[in-house]
């Protein structure tokens, strides 16, 4: 049979999105949101709602004639409660989550309620899948050193298992018969252990590991102290300043990698130095990773759209190879990846859960 799925996807940067027949793509479009003019209007669950819901029905507008009939919605999942691997449907209680970020904001949280109305225009089934709420990690991982704080599951779980399933084909086994460190590099960024198809442990994609082109990752406990009780900020500037005005962008006034390395290019050492530092950063976290592993690691993977910059990819293979052989996979199939769950609960391989 012939499925026809839209798929959505809403990252920190930019709202992607595209219809599928089957695996064959009708269309795709992908709208940037991130520059300073759009991020300084916008604030809060409703304003990237309404920003998003608008870019998104102009879309299916301008291909309104390859959408005459849906099968089913699928959207990227959000920071809701931890939750399993797979499909769910998205419903009222989900959207009561992502609506008052009870388990932490992002641009992403306006998904699901989107993906759900659109559904009901259309009258079908909206799900998420693979959300990076996905909680597989083992308890061992969990214990943050201080009683009553838990460290929680946030990683882009999408990619990584996408790539991590590429790596492991590319290796001759089964994704469920390897140990990988699979870092995703893009406007977040997040590195985890992959052990025998489970992420075992992993970054946290806001409030740990390497800082990115926008965010601070982990920083110096006492410094975060001081500048929190500074009153400088408001609760609000102070998120704003470590998870969308921090990383290369506090550094160096962007946050676009190509501009970073035209810098770097015309032998600016400061921007050198930034760029290093990253890939410094994500290479200790790359080495944390494969500890949690004992060392037995079949491959170092690394995705996103980060994984394109030639420079910093050279930086972190040049420390991180002596843990295993790194493959890289430009880019992320993300969409591929939300279409490809929807026709397995489509052809009845795999159930939708209720969250």
């Amino acid at each position: 049979m012939k499925f026809r799925i839209l798929a959505i996807n809403i990252g920190s940067t930019s709202l992607k999105t595209g219809a599928f027949e089957n695996k064959n793509e009708l269309f795709r479009e992908q709208i940037s949101c991130y520059d300073q003019d759009i991020a300084s209007r916008l604030s809060g669950y409703s304003d990237w709602f309404q920003f998003h819901r608008e870019s998104l029905l102009q879309v299916l507008k301008k291909h309104e004639a390859k959408l005459e009939k849906l099968d089913m919605i699928v959207s990227r999942g959000a920071i809701t409660r931890p939750i399993e691997s797979g499909a769910y449907f998205i419903n009222k209680a989900m959207v009561q989550d992502l609506r008052s970020s009870s388990y932490g904001w992002h641009p992403s949280n306006v998904g699901p309620e989107i993906a759900l109305k659109i559904a009901e225009r259309f009258g079908t089934d909206a799900i998420i899948y693979d959300s990076p709420s996905t909680d597989e990690m083992d308890d061992l991982a969990r214990v943050s050193g201080l009683k009553g704080i838990q460290r929680r599951a946030a990683h882009h779980v999408l990619n990584q298992k996408a790539a991590a399933k590429k790596a492991a084909t590319k290796l001759g086994k089964e994704y469920t018969d390897t140990c990988l460190v699979v870092a995703h590099l893009g406007g977040g960024i997040t590195v985890s252990a992959h052990r025998y198809g489970r992420i075992m442990d992993g970054t946290h994609g806001l409030s740990e590991g390497p800082f990115t082109p926008q965010r601070t990752g982990s920083l110096p406990l006492l410094d975060l102290i001081n500048l929190c009780f500074s009153r400088e900020y408001s609760r609000h500037e102070l998120e704003r300043k470590l998870l969308s005005r921090g990383g290369i962008f506090s550094y160096l006034g962007t946050h676009d990698i190509k501009e970073v390395e035209t810098k770097v290019l015309k032998s600016d050492s400061y921007a050198h130095l930034i760029l290093r530092a990253m890939a410094y950063q994500i290479s200790k976290e790359i080495g944390s990773m494969a500890t949690s592993l004992k060392g037995k690691v079949d491959a170092v993977v690394l995705t996103g759209n980060l994984s394109r910059s030639k420079m910093l990819i050279g930086e972190i293979k040049e420390r991180v190879n002596f843990i295993a052989p790194v493959m890289v996979f430009p880019g992320e199939e993300e969409l591929e990846a939300l279409v490809n769950g929807a026709l397995d609960v489509l052809r009845g391989k795999e159930k939708i859960k209720v969250y």
